[in-house]
């Protein structure tokens, strides 16, 4: 615990969070007890950070690159995972990304981060690039294991 939180107490627990159907699969006891152990303003602070990650780099492909909104969107897939942290969000799709390519649970954000530094990095910028998005290339490793 760190000496804030010691000093004015604990704040209030991560919220409870909703699986879609088609998500439950990846979901481990591991992700569960992860999600149990952050409070409600560390995922607060997950949402903003990757917010202004992907918002940063949106408008550099849009206003320093030149790609039209449309196609920065889909480079921008390519580049972070998305999470959803209630049903609405995970539906919330502009432009289409369902199936693989869906958002994923914030509970699995540790394992993803830990995909991105083990796996992701290492790929080829080829792989990466064929791959629909970098939500695809997560689930895949989950599925086969090595996450």
């Amino acid at each position: 615990m760190g000496f804030l939180k010691k000093l004015f107490g604990t704040s209030q627990p991560a919220p409870n969070l909703p699986i879609h159907p088609d998500d439950k699969e990846l979901v481990k006891e591991y992700d569960i007890r992860w999600w149990e152990s952050l409070t409600l303003d560390d995922c607060k602070a997950f949402e903003q950070q990757d917010n202004v990650a992907q918002m940063a780099l949106f408008m550099k492909l849009v206003e320093e690159d030149g790609f039209s909104k449309e196609e920065a969107a889909k480079r921008l897939r390519k580049s972070h995972i998305f999470y959803y942290g209630t049903l609405k969000q995970r539906d919330d799709e502009p432009l289409g990304f369902i199936g693989e390519d869906a958002k994923l649970p914030y509970i699995l954000k540790d394992r993803a981060n830990k995909a991105v530094m083990k796996y992701i990095r290492k790929m080829d910028k080829n792989e990466i690039e064929s791959a629909s998005s970098m939500n695809a290339i997560v689930r895949n490793l989950i599925r086969t294991g090595k996450i």
